[in-house]
């Protein structure tokens, strides 16, 4: 949370309050689901990619005013640094062919190559930068993960491993910024899309994807909803993140759904750990479903939307 949405105590027998919606400072907010814990992992392993601790969760507030659903209270910017910092996700390079045929639908949406520049944020182990770099882009990337970053260097791309602002405040610019999935995690997203803002070269573009929590999905499956996790931080609908592009001086251009890849082993295992009563009859499914089988997942609850800084 930034300065300007400090916390109040309420009640000692109650949580700690936020003065003001992150996003529009409103002050109608309601807790929409409270904590709930006993998820695995815990610790860095809840920051990985893949982790499955989809059970465990702070506070989730909601500002009436604007629908804006934020975590209460959050650990500090430093804390989430070190913790990022320290992942290691040996499951997600596992995943690695999904990851890259996700990636080669997902670079499509950049448009024509045309040998521009492109910084992948929240990098991971690079493989969007070898997606973008066999389409024709000269691709770098940003990693906080010592273990993740030192992936993606193996592949031979140059990758920051230093937060947002710092690279912006070297002058540093870009033709493309992409975000998949990073979002949600920041402390300070506003902070860190003004820092992005500034990485983008006027006329260039952001490309972001993140959970939507103004889907059907979501709203259907309220409380239940599997992306309800302690590693998220910020849940935006696609209003909240386009007023949020908006007011940091992007354009929006355009707003879609967004599909991962992943494998079929992978699937029953996420769903296993999203709703526990079904977790025995799925462990049943993975000794008889091709674990291999690659499939196609969009229940319409992710979203990319890409923004133009003006020339």
């Amino acid at each position: 949370m930034t300065e300007r949405a400090h916390r109040r105590q309420a009640e000692p027998h109650l949580a700690p309050v936020p003065d003001a919606c992150y996003l529009c400072k409103g002050a109608r907010l309601r807790m929409k689901f409270p904590a709930r814990g006993g998820g695995e992992p815990e610790g860095a392993a809840a920051y990985n990619c893949t982790s499955f601790g989809h059970r465990s969760h702070p506070p989730i507030w909601e500002c009436k005013d604007c629908g804006m659903l934020f975590q209460w209270p959050m650990r500090s910017a430093q804390e989430l640094l070190s913790a990022y910092q320290g992942v290691e996700d040996p499951l997600y390079v596992a995943e690695k062919e999904n990851r890259y045929h996700t990636f080669r639908k997902v670079v499509r949406a950049l448009g024509p190559p045309l040998g521009r520049t492109l910084l992948d944020v929240g990098a991971y182990c690079g493989y969007f930068l070898d997606v973008a770099r066999e389409a024709g882009f000269r691709a770098e990337g940003l990693e906080l993960s010592r273990w993740a970053a030192g992936h993606a260097r193996s592949l031979g791309f140059t990758v920051h491993g230093v937060p947002l602002a710092e690279l912006a405040a070297r002058g540093v610019q870009y033709d493309v910024v992409t975000l998949w999935d990073v979002v949600e995690h920041f402390a300070d997203p506003r902070a860190e899309l003004e820092a992005a803002f500034r990485l983008v070269r006027p006329g260039g573009r952001i490309y972001l994807s993140t959970i939507d929590a103004g889907s059907l999905v979501a709203r259907v499956l309220g409380g239940q909803w599997p992306w309800l996790m302690d590693m998220h931080l910020f849940y935006f609908g696609r209003p909240t993140l386009a007023t949020l592009l908006e007011e940091v001086g992007f354009h929006v251009k355009d707003t879609r759904t967004y599909t991962h890849i992943i494998s079929a082993d992978y699937l029953l295992r996420k769903v296993g750990a999203s709703f526990r009563p079904a977790a025995p009859a799925l462990e049943l499914a993975r000794r008889v479903v091709p674990g291999a089988w690659a499939i196609p997942f969009n229940l319409g609850d992710n979203m990319l939307m890409a923004a133009e800084r003006p020339a």
